[in-house]
């Protein structure tokens, strides 16, 4: 039996930090393996990465109802803007 390494990963976020009805800011988010799992719990996510063909591929597994995305990188975000927890 092969060990779920992506789902061990997620019970150790989940054992770290509740994410249940709060505002995510997901920096750098690659393909969206993380954001989904934030997604499944968070009231609402910001996800961005610098790469737009990643933010596809993030978009395809998200839910559209929760997530926002963006392609830019760390030093665009206007954090002043909008908080998160």
């Amino acid at each position: 039996h092969v060990p779920d390494l992506y789902d061990a990963e997620d019970r150790r976020i989940e054992a770290l930090v509740e994410l249940d009805g709060l505002r995510v800011l997901e920096v750098g988010c690659g393909e969206g393996r993380l954001t989904g799992f934030a997604a499944s719990r968070a009231a609402s996510v910001y996800a961005f990465d610098p790469h737009a063909e990643r933010v596809e591929k993030a978009r395809a597994v998200a839910d559209a109802d929760r997530v926002r995305f963006g392609v830019h990188g760390v030093e665009a975000l206007d954090v002043e803007r909008e908080t998160f927890d």
